[in-house]
């Protein structure tokens, strides 16, 4: 076989594989995952009907934490030149095109992107040599990303669905907490004084879930919009507005609403090693839905809330598995030796 039909062959494989790639993704069951399995770390797909798992980045850099856009037209992730690097960046990459797009330019650390809810921006923490970190939002254009936050921000925590807020945390020790402001930059409001982080916002963009150590353990509370936390007032103690969903001698983390509003999504450790739990908004009904040994994190609602994606280290290895709502029907979505995370439709 001649060198050009070989061409020709692997040109045609490649067009048929992006066939199949879109196909299955048209029914927004795609799940994408950072694993290591090649020697670094790379961003895949899998179609979790199909045994298939596809090497979307394929690059020598270290490429982790997938983000999707909420048209799922585009994928944000971190890159570095390998998992030790301490300069992380944030690419874009536009899924049917295959171009890669770099949304942050020179030394830093640049981390946690959140995409706006009409994948346009990308707002994300960026701490620079000899600065303070704080947030930027990139339009994803070469140009320079505008900063947003006007005290130290070392996470985004989320864009809310309506468009007109973005939520980071600081640890700054003069406003720390979680603040609030519009992307354009205007409007910033602290809300919430202690050392919170994680910060979700719900589907309808009234209620705000997050982690705070307020009570002496890292648990789950939720304020509801305009509500002033009462740590924030030195001569006032109010809740009203404020409420501590999680109560228990266990750390929670990796908090995720459904896409109804109705319930929610979180990991404890309440019972001696990371589990999967999920529970009303109000914080009713707490369920544990993984009953294994080993750790079990990163939970994440498929887009019709039917099912869940989540990693687990049940054989030595974290791996990528799904579930439906009620914690039944397990099944692997990953099996190599290598390490699967950050699972993300």
């Amino acid at each position: 076989m001649n060198l050009i039909t070989r061409q020709t062959i692997g040109v045609l494989f490649s067009s048929l594989l992006l066939l199949v790639f879109y196909a299955c993704d048209s029914g927004g069951e795609a799940i994408y995952f950072a694993s290591n399995r090649d020697g670094q770390w790379d961003i895949y797909y899998s179609d979790p009907n199909a045994e298939e798992q596809i090497n979307l980045t394929d690059s020598p850099f270290a490429e982790r934490n997938p983000v999707l856009s909420p048209d799922r037209k585009l994928i944000a992730f971190s890159v570095s030149k390998d998992s030790k690097d301490l300069n992380v960046g944030i690419e874009v990459m536009k899924l049917k095109e295959e171009e890669k797009i770099s949304v942050t330019t020179g030394l830093g650390t640049y981390v946690t992107p959140h995409w706006s809810p009409d994948s346009s921006r990308l707002a994300y923490a960026a701490a620079q040599p000899g600065k303070e970190s704080f947030v930027l939002v990139s339009d994803l254009t070469q140009s320079l990303s505008p900063r947003l936050s006007d005290v130290q921000s070392d996470e985004v925590g989320d864009w809310s669905p309506d468009g007109n807020s973005v939520v980071f945390s600081s640890s700054n020790p003069l406003k720390p907490g979680i603040h609030d402001r519009n992307p354009d930059g205007v409007n910033q409001r602290q809300v919430s004084c202690g050392n919170d982080t994680e910060a979700r916002w719900s589907p309808d963009n009234k209620k705000l879930a997050f982690i705070s150590d307020r009570a002496g353990n890292r648990d789950i509370y939720v304020i509801e919009k305009e509500v002033k936390d009462g740590l924030c007032e030195s001569d006032a103690d109010s809740k009203l507005g404020l409420y501590q969903l999680t109560d228990t001698e266990g750390s929670e983390s990796d908090i995720s609403w459904s896409p109804d509003g109705r319930q929610i999504l979180f990991v404890s450790e309440r019972d001696g090693n990371s589990e999967i739990y999920v529970m009303d908004s109000s914080g009713n009904n707490q369920v544990r839905l993984t009953q294994n040994d080993k750790t079990d994190k990163q939970p994440v609602w498929s887009p019709d809330g039917k099912n869940i994606a989540f990693v687990s280290d049940l054989d030595g290895d974290y791996d990528i598995f799904i579930m439906n709502s009620k914690g039944e029907d397990q099944k692997r979505l990953t099996n190599n030796d290598a390490s699967d995370l950050d699972p993300n439709w």
